[in-house]
């Protein structure tokens, strides 16, 4: 989070229960959930997210508990964090299912087709390129990780992204995401993932780490309340401070 201190200092700096994240990021990332699948008048929503987390157990949550249809497509790196935190709660769900790479394309698709939340499981271990000493990480090879969705032909109403390959992974969402769709970027100030931004037509920064990108022109004030955006900066059309 950056330097800046806001009033209520709290929202912005103390971590949610729903994400590992702010409370005020975590609220807005369910009021624009919501919201998305409001506009889905009853149709299915369909969201893929790289990088699982605490997020994935309250979100989908939050959708099952407000009886939207979905299908949650989940890629997660990290196959031995996965296990630790999330694994217990999420394989004792009726509606979710956890595979691994490997797994092969047909079976992934039949699975999406059939259920909530699909989680596909990597074991390219805890990869940290932005330690000292781990430059070598940014080798780990993570393109099926990278490459699934589009792969299953998995196109989306909302990608989220919050875990390793994110420039990839930005590029990869700007080619499934449908026209009236959203991508988020989660630790958007991390200037190294902005050179991507340019791949979509519209993008904002929101909340205090969140990044939001569309195919078409928006200013987002469809899915997000406009004190989302408080103390943010246009630069050369972009929101990006």
């Amino acid at each position: 989070m950056n330097d800046q201190r806001f009033e209520n200092d709290w929202w912005h700096e103390t971590e949610s229960p729903k994400a590992w994240m702010s409370v005020r990021d975590a609220d807005l990332y369910e009021a624009l959930l919501h919201r998305v699948a409001q506009l889905k008048d009853g149709k299915k929503l369909r969201v893929v997210e790289w990088g699982a987390g605490k997020s994935t157990l309250w979100y989908t949550e939050f959708l099952d508990r407000l009886g939207v249809p979905y299908t949650w497509l989940s890629l997660e790196h990290n196959k031995s964090f996965f296990e630790q935190h999330l694994s217990l709660t999420l394989r004792a769900r009726p509606n979710v299912v956890v595979t691994e790479d490997g797994t092969a394309v047909e079976e992934i698709k039949d699975l999406v087709g059939r259920l909530g939340t699909v989680v596909v499981l990597y074991d390219a271990g805890e990869v940290r390129p932005d330690l000292p000493g781990r430059e070598a990480d940014r080798a780990v090879d993570l393109d099926a990780y990278v490459s699934l969705p589009a792969r299953l032909g998995y196109s989306c109403d909302l990608a989220v992204l919050d875990g390793r390959k994110r420039r990839r992974c930005l590029l990869e969402a700007s080619r499934i995401v449908e026209p009236h769709g959203y991508v988020l970027l989660h630790d958007a100030w991390r200037a190294h993932y902005q050179c991507v931004f340019s791949a979509f037509e519209s993008g904002r920064r929101f909340g205090d780490e969140w990044w939001i990108g569309s195919p078409r022109a928006t200013a987002f004030t469809e899915v997000l309340p406009w004190h989302a955006f408080e103390r943010h900066t246009v630069v050369g059309g972009q929101e990006v401070a």
